[in-house]
C-alpha cells in the first residue's frame, strides 16, 4: 500500500497566502519541501483522500490523471479539504466521460452530501453517506470511517484503509484519540499512521488539531494497546505556518516520524 501526499498544509497554505511572518518569508525563499499546498493524498492512485481546490494543480505537478479516478473520501467540509465546485467538473460538458464508464463516487458525511447534492448526476458523479465505524468496500480495499474530533455542526471522519493485511490510519483533521477510539483500535495493527500536526511546535488548547507533543503521545498510546510497534510507519502531516520550523528541524523534533512534504510517498 502506497500513500502519496499531494498537499500537506492547513487551510492557508505554506507560505500562507496573505502572511509575511518569519516562517512564511523563509518558505518563500527556501522553496522545495518548505512550500506546502492544501491537504490531500492518494492511496495507490486508487483512493483520493480529500479534494481541495489545489487538487487540480497537484495532479499536474505529480503526474496524476483524475479522469481515471473513481473514489474520493472526504474527511470534512472545510474548504481546504472539500471543493464541491471542482468535483462538479466531473459532469458533462466539463468532462467527456461517458455514463457507460465508472462514475466518480464521493464518500463522506451527510453534511458533505447536502453540499454536493445539487451537482450529482447518476452514473457520472454520485455520493455515499457514511456511518461511523461501518466499514465498506472500495474495490479491493476495506474502508472504515472513524468520527473525528474537529469540525462543529457536522460529522467529520478520519479513515482506516485496509488491503491484503496492510492498513493505513489516516488521521486528519482531528484531535487526540479518545477512549472510544482506542477501544476500537484494540486488536488491530496499523502498518502506517498519518497524524495531524497542524499546531507543530506550539502547545495549544485548541480542540480539533494536534501538534508535535500530541503526535508523540498518540504513538505511545498505540504502542500501549498493541496497535502499533517498531514496524509501524508514523508520519506527521497537515501543518500550519504558525507552528512550523524548517523541515529538518521538524524531523529532529519528531524522532521516529517521517515529516510529510508535498509529493512525498510512503509505502508498506
Amino acid at each position: 500500500m502506497k500513500l502519496k501526499y499531494l498537499g500537506t498544509a492547513a487551510a492557508e497554505g505554506v507560505p500562507a497566502v496573505f502572511c509575511n511572518c518569519e516562517h512564511c518569508k523563509y518558505a518563500r525563499k527556501a522553496g522545495g519541501k518548505e512550500v506546502r499546498t492544501r491537504s490531500g493524498a492518494i492511496v495507490d492512485n486508487v483512493i483520493k483522500i480529500d479534494f481541495p481546490a489545489d487538487a487540480y494543480m497537484q495532479s499536474l505537478l505529480h503526474g496524476l490523471d483524475y479522469s481515471n479516478l473513481n473514489h474520493v473520501l472526504i474527511t470534512h467540509t472545510h474548504s481546504d479539504h472539500y471543493c464541491v465546485n471542482e468535483l462538479e467538473n466531473r459532469r458533462h460538458p466539463y468532462s467527456q466521460k461517458k455514463k457507460t464508464e465508472k462514475p466518480l463516487t464521493v464518500y463522506g458525511s451527510k453534511q458533505a452530501y447536502e453540499m454536493i447534492k445539487p451537482h450529482l448526476e447518476e452514473g457520472v458523479l454520485q455520493f455515499k453517506v457514511l456511518i461511523a465505524y461501518e466499514s465498506f468496500p472500495v474495490e479491493d480495499y476495506t474502508v472504515t470511517p472513524i468520527p473525528a474530533i474537529h469540525a462543529r455542526n457536522e460529522d467529520p471522519f478520519f479513515y482506516l484503509i485496509e488491503k491484503e493485511g496492510k492498513s493505513l490510519l489516516y488521521c486528519h483533521d482531528t484531535d487526540e484519540f479518545t477512549e472510544e477510539h482506542l477501544e476500537f483500535f484494540k486488536g488491530k495493527h496499523f502498518s502506517m499512521v498519518s497524524l495531524d500536526c497542524t499546531n507543530g511546535v506550539l502547545e495549544m488548547d485548541y480542540i480539533g488539531h494536534m501538534g508535535i507533543s500530541d503526535n508523540l503521545r498518540m504513538r505511545e498510546k498505540l504502542y500501549a494497546i498493541g496497535s502499533a510497534d517498531e514496524t509501524t510507519v508514523f508520519i506527521a502531516n497537515h501543518f500550519s505556518h504558525n507552528g512550523l520550523v524548517p523541515h529538518e528541524e521538524m524531523e529532529k523534533r519528531l524522532p521516529g516520524f517521517l515529516v510529510s512534504y508535498d509529493g512525498m510517498e510512503a509505502e508498506v
